[in-house]
């Protein structure tokens, strides 16, 4: 078997686990986008960029359960497949995201920019898909995510906020700076503790920022509609 790279490994009798704290902060990621994902499923009315922030925490939840177990605690075990469950899922997570803000914005904008940036958003997560599984290359699948918060989620949101104040947007305007902190720590590889990597730094600072999504779907959920706008579903 090939030695665990970030952690020791720990046994349940002839059990390993490789990478077990790492696997315990990424199971966290899930818990709460579950618990996000049940919330927002509550509210009323359900608008098309309710449903897609909620698709979002439904498919991150799924696979921060694939990651921590077959990218992390049974590694050994699932090799590249494993991983490349995870990241199929947090790409697909990451365009759902995206699309709500492009939903959010949708009656503010001429029928032909929403379709362009659907179509954007769709192509950039088909690119990432082929080119991160195709190089086994997770800096693609950062890529991704940069793009979708960045390059789409910031500027239609912060659209949103200035041309209407919406508390909604602000929080998802937020979210953002919170989770391109979460990526430094990967980056800087801090902190160089055994038990507590910068993987589990990056998982519970980006926590924080899920928590900031989440807050701003429900306020955009209760949003009023703008007048002769229509959402289509």
């Amino acid at each position: 078997m090939p030695p665990t790279t970030m952690q020791p490994d720990i046994y349940f009798g002839s059990l390993r686990i490789a990478e077990p704290v790492i696997a315990l902060t990424g199971l966290l990621i899930s818990f709460l986008s579950f618990y996000a994902w049940r919330r927002l499923r509550r509210q009323r009315p359900k608008t098309p960029p309710l449903r897609y922030f909620s698709l979002f925490f439904l498919l991150l939840a799924i696979s921060s359960v694939i990651g921590p177990f077959f990218g992390h605690a049974f590694h050994y075990w699932a090799g590249f497949p494993g991983k490349a469950a995870c990241w199929t899922f947090i790409m697909f997570s990451q365009a759902a995201l995206a699309q709500g803000a492009i939903e959010h914005t949708r009656p503010f904008f001429p029928a032909r920019a929403y379709s362009l940036l659907s179509v954007l958003n769709v192509l950039a997560l088909l690119a990432a898909l082929v080119v991160s599984l195709a190089y086994r290359s997770f800096p693609w699948v950062e890529g991704h995510i940069a793009f979708t918060m960045i390059g789409l989620m910031a500027p239609l949101e912060a659209y949103q906020f200035f041309l209407r104040r919406s508390q909604g947007g602000r929080l998802l305007l937020w979210s953002i700076p919170i989770s391109i902190l979460a990526v430094l720590p990967h980056l800087a590889k801090w902190p160089p503790g055994v038990w507590f990597t910068y993987w589990d730094a990056g998982h519970l600072i980006a926590c924080a920022g899920l928590w900031l999504i989440m807050l701003g779907a429900e306020q955009i959920a209760g949003e009023n509609e703008p007048k002769g706008a229509e959402w289509q579903p």
